[in-house]
């Protein structure tokens, strides 16, 4: 099987198409108090990035694409390289905020579950994670082409990817607590999307 993401097809594929830019986080940025440092998980090209260092904080962004962290490195020299599979290489309780946009909805059960204890670990107490996932909407996309794994779960076209309801989210988010679960749509590459986004509080227990 083709690692999709670790052979960095995604953006040989993408990076010279136009990501049309939704910064959705503008219109939450009550939650975001703008200081200390932020992981920036899955980080892509960075238009988050930017924007969280707009907003006043230390961004490290961390990705599995070389390609997309060369982008980062025009604006952000702090830049991680990081297979989400495997355990976060940062210490405990070191991030104010880890902000995962599009980027934790590849991964099979067990492998969801453990990123979210790496993440529950390497936030402070009262720490936030903030981020987005992929709708269950999305399964009209796929439906034709994509194989059936695991609950909401399923490879198409050589990749993985997971498909999220409220339910669902608030499942794998039991162990923070929940702010605030929103769906949304946008356009991405010229396609409608349909994603959930998220916000929780670790609680130190």
């Amino acid at each position: 099987m083709n690692d999709y993401f670790g052979n960095d097809e995604y953006w040989k594929e993408n990076i010279h198409k136009n990501l049309e830019e939704d910064i959705w986080i503008d219109e939450y940025k009550d939650y975001f108090n703008g200081s200390g440092l932020c992981l920036d998980l899955g980080c892509g090209i960075g238009q988050f990035t930017k924007r969280l260092m707009e907003y006043g904080y230390d961004v490290i962004s961390s990705d599995i694409s070389d390609i997309a962290l060369n982008k980062v490195k025009e604006f952000n020299k702090k830049i991680v390289k990081a297979d989400m599979r495997k355990p976060l290489q940062f210490d405990d309780e070191k991030f104010d905020l880890v902000f995962a946009n599009l980027s934790i909805h590849y991964f099979s059960d067990e492998e969801t579950r453990n990123l979210l204890k790496e993440i529950k670990r390497i936030l402070k107490d009262g720490g936030l994670l903030i981020g987005s996932v992929n709708g269950i909407q999305g399964l009209q996309n796929i439906k034709d082409t994509a194989e059936v794994l695991d609950h909401h779960f399923y490879l198409n076209k050589g990749k993985y990817i997971r498909l999220f309801d409220k339910k669902d989210l608030k499942e794998y988010l039991n162990s923070f607590d929940i702010i605030k679960i929103e769906e949304r749509e946008t356009i991405r590459f010229n396609y409608k999307k349909n994603y959930i986004i998220f916000i929780a509080k670790k609680d130190g227990k």
